[in-house]
């Protein structure tokens, strides 16, 4: 397959800067078991990006998809977005969005080994990245070298952060904040879709506490979203997020913290802290139907 330029950073975008997802804030928990986080090891939960001058943590969507194969979850290759709906697409929230949106099927297909299906989403992400002229940011040798290791899980894994890093500088470079910003909730909102549509999710303890997690992040996002539309040109999206907000108010959590534990001779930190969160099952029931309704307005 031919990469131009645009494609070469489109596809960056995709698997760094626009894994979003259905994450922790910094750091993963799960239910009554020790988590552990190694100071040393990549890739990680989140990433951090500067915009403004404000820093805001990025959920992982790898990691998403990683704990909905790790639940048992079956893989549905139909919760994906319909790749022709890119091809619709006019005008640059529109655009980024659904460039967001394929970001985090990507991650998805790649982490269930759906290869026929990651080429193909792979294209549409190199179509949008040419809608939106976008230009290189990445290095083709890197970027060569994970197509041609598409069926491994950790070419995937420490991918994302490098792309995440060059995606990063190269939107900070030339003040795209407001694409950054759009591309980003069209991720967010993906993997959350990808994480709720499935019922079976709520008898998961671990992806029951990843969903409530994504208040944080839902909050992060919509002020990132509101300081970077300098145009006004995403306040209907704006709008619907807020009533996410809203809803996610509903989701309680509880936090049971004990002493972390260092092993210095293996420069790992183990955080046996743990967190808990529950979810009503008609606020469960209307947070995936607002979602799926911001995910419908983000393909229409």
């Amino acid at each position: 397959m031919r990469v131009n330029t645009s494609s070469q950073f489109a596809f960056a975008l995709g698997l760094g800067l626009l894994m979003v997802s259905c994450g922790g804030s910094g750091t993963s928990t799960t239910d009554n078991a020790a988590d552990t986080l190694a100071v040393d090891t990549t890739p990680k939960e989140t990433e951090l990006l500067n915009v403004g001058g404000k820093l805001f943590s990025i959920p992982s969507p790898v990691q998403t998809a990683l704990a909905i194969r790790k639940a048992g979850l079956k893989y549905q290759k139909d919760l994906t977005a319909p790749l022709e709906k890119g091809d619709a697409t006019v005008g640059k929230v529109a655009q980024s969005t659904a460039l967001g949106i394929y970001s985090a099927d990507l991650a998805y297909v790649t982490v269930h080994k759906d290869g026929q299906r990651a080429m193909a989403t792979m294209q549409a992400i190199e179509k949008l990245g040419g809608k939106l002229e976008l230009t290189n940011s990445f290095d083709k040798a890197l970027l060569d070298r994970f197509k041609t290791n598409l069926g491994s899980e950790d070419s995937l894994l420490q991918f994302s952060g490098v792309a995440f890093r060059a995606a990063d500088q190269y939107l900070k470079d030339n003040q795209r904040d407001d694409v950054s910003a759009l591309v980003l909730a069209g991720g967010w909102v993906e993997s959350l879709y990808l994480t709720v549509s499935d019922p079976s999710a709520a008898k998961d303890q671990t992806l029951v506490n990843r969903i409530g997690e994504q208040k944080n992040s839902l909050n992060a996002l919509v002020e990132l979203l509101e300081s970077s539309d300098k145009e006004k040109a995403a306040t209907s999206l704006v709008a619907a997020m807020k009533e996410l907000q809203s809803l996610f108010s509903g989701v309680s959590s509880t936090y049971t913290f004990q002493e972390p534990v260092t092993d210095a001779a293996k420069k790992t930190t183990f955080i046996n802290s743990t967190s808990t969160v529950t979810i009503p099952a008609d606020k469960l029931a209307a947070i995936v139907a607002k979602v799926t309704a911001i995910r419908n307005m983000m393909l229409a």
